[in-house]
């Protein structure tokens, strides 16, 4: 960590060492860009939050050259996901193209490394506040000093400083009325370790994902809102006897609370615009999205990689102009924005099969079962799943 006094200088600041923070850092340092990343956080805790890589993003992390590094963290594929209903008669199993799983905290850990090994900074502080550095920059003050930097990217979440400070509001901001209930497990012995569980049931579905270390498995389970608390007060035993109320295979589940189970509130956000003076957002910072397959971190890590694709080569110019920088972040916009849209419209449809209510689970039931006996169905109805790079 730097010193009170120290100040720095380099071509892009970025706020925030999540996957958007890391993703970009490493990105950026792979266009020969000098990158300082900020992060307040132990980012060796779990956060609980998606770990699922979709195809389009798998094949980012091959071109950064860190999918060995993934694997050596303990990614594994996730081959299929089966799909059923509490009486046994829906039974669907649907095949996954490359798909990765790895803890969200090794993921975030593996990004931030690999951007340290391509000569990124990494301090771990906490941005006070965003300054203009006259018209060619942006200064960030922190406890231990401040640095300039030539682009401001804000991967600091939803309640992002960066997009405050540039005074660009939300055009969606909507909070749903059920939540997401976060277990942890062991991997039950009739689920297969690179396999999925989708359960549909009128009180909202629960899924068993497997995550790392292999062996375990995280439960996530959709519930109304009013019923959060009451999930995450009961001990472990009446946990596994409530799920085994709503299918016989879950009563046996050796269930933990420790380690980050949580329960997660989940809202739906869109930016007015994805950028500012010489500024850019990346991943929450520009949306939020409904965590249904775990998309947000896709696009996230997407949105930034594509940023560094368009403005790396500009930053590496000893004389950067105005001009060229906006319109390269008008074209990351125009690129991100579309294929962004299309995943959050797609997330919310997901979302109604999985929420609680009896229409829902009707719902389900019957979209669950077209695709059951028509192949392209779930195509028809989940285009480019995962986003796109």
């Amino acid at each position: 960590m730097s010193g009170p006094d120290t100040t720095h200088e380099c071509d892009v600041a970025i706020i925030g060492g999540g996957l958007a923070g890391g993703s970009a850092a490493l990105a950026f340092a792979q266009q020969g860009c000098s990158v300082r990343l900020f992060e307040r956080r132990d980012l060796a805790r779990d956060p609980n939050r998606g770990d699922i890589m979709h195809a389009p993003t798998v094949a980012i992390v091959r071109r950064l050259g860190i999918y060995d590094l993934l694997e050596a963290r303990g990614a594994t594929a996730l081959v299929e996901v089966k799909t059923v209903d509490p009486d046994g008669e829906l039974c669907l199993t649907t095949r996954n193209p490359e798909t990765l799983i790895l803890n969200h905290a090794e993921l975030e850990a593996a990004f931030v490394d690999a951007a340290a090994s391509q000569g990124a900074a990494i301090q771990y502080d906490a941005a006070r506040s965003l300054v203009r550095a006259g018209g060619d920059g942006w200064c960030v003050e922190t406890d231990n000093g401040s640095t300039k930097s030539r682009l401001l990217v804000g991967a600091d979440g939803a309640h992002s400083l960066t997009r405050r400070t540039l005074g660009i509001p939300l055009v969606d901001d909507y909070e749903y009325d059920n939540c997401i209930v976060v277990l942890h497990g062991a991997c039950p012995p009739w689920l297969d370790l690179e396999h999925g569980w989708q359960l549909l049931h009128p009180d909202g579905a629960v899924f068993i994902l497997p995550t790392t270390p292999i062996g375990r498995v995280r439960l996530v389970i959709l519930v109304r809102r009013s019923e959060a608390s009451d999930w995450m007060t009961s001990s472990e035993a009446e946990l596994a006897k409530r799920l085994g109320e709503r299918h016989r295979l879950l009563s046996g589940l050796e269930l933990t609370k420790r380690g980050g189970s949580h329960v997660y509130v989940l809202r739906r956000t869109h930016a007015a615009r994805y950028s500012g003076p010489r500024a850019a957002l990346v991943g929450d910072a520009a949306h939020t999205i409904h965590s249904m397959g775990g998309q947000g971190l896709n696009i996230a890590i997407q949105d930034s990689v594509k940023l560094a694709e368009l403005v790396g080569p500009l930053l590496r110019e000893p004389r950067l102009s105005d001009e060229a920088l906006a319109r390269a972040l008008d074209e990351y916009e125009a690129i991100r924005r579309p294929i962004n849209t299309q995943v959050i419209e797609m997330a919310e449809r997901a979302s109604v099969l999985a929420r609680p209510g009896l229409d829902a689970f009707t719902h389900a039931l019957d979209f669950y079962r077209k695709a059951a006996s028509d192949e392209s169905h779930m195509d028809k109805h989940v285009p480019r799943f995962g986003g796109r790079e």
